[in-house]
């Protein structure tokens, strides 16, 4: 590429991307209020599990239940799976969801933040364990018929 198409093409870009975000642009000062998320589609209680990705000698395995409320509210109850040398831990995690497309974020209100991908009455994901900083897979299948 010569220098002058190089040059034309990095301007567009600039402009492309400044007219986004000009001197006019508006930015939230906060995330998405969960009361906008769609949530009554996800209410309802979600059973699942989380395990450590690439685990070798020792297993990070637990059972999940995800509780969604129609207002955008969640509860999540963790339990260790019954396995050898398990290092999940048993905790209650607890926080608003937010929606994007097939995305859906749990954020909790004790500081950590997952998201999710959803297909129809599953969700599923990689994710950080806040307690071992280990990656895992994570997921959930919703209890009985609804979509």
């Amino acid at each position: 590429m010569t220098k002058r198409a190089f040059v034309a093409v990095l301007a567009v870009s600039v402009a492309t991307v400044t007219g986004c975000a000009g001197p006019g642009a508006r930015f939230p000062s906060s995330p998405v209020s969960a009361a906008l998320a769609p949530a009554s589609e996800l209410s309802g209680t979600w059973h699942g599990s989380f395990n450590w990705v690439s685990a070798f000698f020792y297993t990070d395995e637990a059972d999940c239940v995800l509780q969604i409320r129609d207002d955008g509210t969640f509860t999540e109850t963790i339990r260790p799976a019954k396995s050898a040398n398990n290092l999940a831990k048993a905790s209650n995690w607890s926080g608003t969801i937010v929606t994007s497309g097939n995305r859906v974020t749990l954020r909790t209100s004790q500081g950590p933040s997952f998201t999710l991908i959803r297909a129809g009455n599953t969700l599923y994901g990689v994710a950080e364990d806040p307690v071992t900083e280990f990656p895992i897979m994570m997921r959930f299948d919703r209890d009985g018929g609804s979509t």
